[in-house]
C-alpha cells in the first residue's frame, strides 16, 4: 500500500485562503495521477475498441472549483461538524442542544440529496458556533459530495445590492447578485434578518426564500432570531448586547416565516436551557 501524501494526507487536495475567502488546491501529488498519468483519461477495452473514459482525479477537480465557488470565508476552510469544539466557556451552548445541533448535521453529511430534501435553519445567540456549522456543511457538500453551494452573510449581501444603487460597485447589479443565489442547488445564509429590517431588506429575503421554494431548492440558514417567543413574554434568545426582543416569524413577517418552515427544519443551539432559566411563576 503507498504512503498517504504527507502535503494533503491523501485526500488530494489542500486548504488556505484566497483574500477573505476559503481556497482549495489540488495537490501536487494529483498532477502525475498514477491511474491516467495525468491526461485525465483512463483506457479500456470493449471488444476490439479501446475507449477512453473521465479519470477519478476528474472529479477532485471539478469539487475544488465546487468549493472555491462556495464564497465561505477563510477563517472557516478546514471546518468540519466533528471539529465544532467552543472555546469560549461563556457561550458554550447547552450539551444536549450541542448534541443534537451536531446529530442533526452529521445526518445531513450521510444523507442529504440536495435535490430532495429539507433545509436547516440553525438557531442561536451570536458566538455559539452556527457559522461554523453551515460553513462544515458547505465544505463537505462540495467537497466530497460535488454539490454546487454558496455562502452568504445577509448584511453583507444587502451592503452589495446598496452599493449598485450608489453607484460604487463596477459591473454588478442587483440582478446579477441575487440571480447566481437563486439558481444554486444549495444556498447558505448566514444571520438571516440581520440589519435595519426595512422593507426593502424585506424584498430581499423575499426574492431569496420564494424563489427558491417555488423551485424546490435547498436552503440553509442561521439566524440570532428565535423562531417564536416564549410564554409569558420571555426574551427569545439571550445575547451580549441582551435580547433579541423580536421572533424570526416578526422579523420577516407571517407569509416568509411559513414558507421557510415548509422549506427547512428549525434546530436551536443556545447558550442554555431557556426552560429552566424563566423565573417561577408565583
Amino acid at each position: 500500500m503507498n504512503k498517504p501524501c504527507d502535503r494533503c494526507g491523501g485526500v488530494g487536495y489542500t486548504l488556505g485562503r484566497r483574500g477573505e475567502l476559503a481556497q482549495a488546491e489540488p495537490c501536487a501529488c494529483q498532477e502525475a495521477c498514477e491511474r491516467c498519468g495525468g491526461s485525465r483519461y483512463v483506457f479500456r477495452m470493449e471488444g476490439s475498441y479501446e475507449v477512453a473514459a473521465p479519470c477519478t482525479c476528474v472529479s477532485l477537480f471539478a469539487r475544488v472549483r465546487l468549493f472555491n465557488d462556495a464564497h465561505i470565508p477563510a477563517g472557516y476552510a478546514d471546518k468540519s461538524v466533528s471539529s465544532f469544539v467552543h472555546k469560549d466557556p461563556k457561550k458554550v451552548p447547552s450539551e444536549k442542544s450541542l448534541a443534537a445541533a451536531k446529530a442533526r448535521f452529521m445526518k445531513y453529511q450521510q444523507s442529504l440529496d440536495a435535490r430532495d430534501g429539507r433545509g436547516i435553519v440553525l438557531v442561536g445567540p451570536p458566538g455559539v458556533g452556527k457559522t461554523h456549522l453551515l460553513c462544515a456543511l458547505m465544505n463537505y457538500l462540495t467537497l466530497q459530495k460535488g454539490v454546487a453551494c454558496r455562502f452568504v452573510d445577509f448584511f453583507e449581501l444587502t451592503g452589495r445590492i446598496r452599493a449598485t444603487f450608489d453607484g460604487k460597485a463596477t459591473g454588478e447589479t442587483e440582478a446579477s447578485l441575487i440571480e447566481p443565489l437563486v439558481q444554486v442547488p444549495v444556498l447558505a445564509i448566514d444571520d438571516l434578518g440581520k440589519g435595519r429590517g426595512s422593507s426593502w431588506e424585506l424584498t430581499i429575503i423575499d426574492q431569496l426564500i420564494t424563489r427558491r421554494y417555488n423551485a424546490g431548492r435547498l436552503l440553509l440558514a442561521s439566524t440570532n432570531y428565535a423562531p417564536e417567543a416564549l410564554p409569558g413574554g420571555a426574551a427569545p434568545l439571550p445575547s451580549k448586547r441582551g435580547a433579541l426582543k423580536e421572533t424570526l416569524e416578526e422579523r420577516i413577517g407571517d407569509r416568509l416565516y411559513s414558507r421557510l418552515v415548509e422549506m427547512a427544519d428549525i434546530v436551536t443551539l443556545d447558550g442554555e436551557d431557556r426552560r429552566r432559566s424563566r423565573p417561577a411563576a408565583r
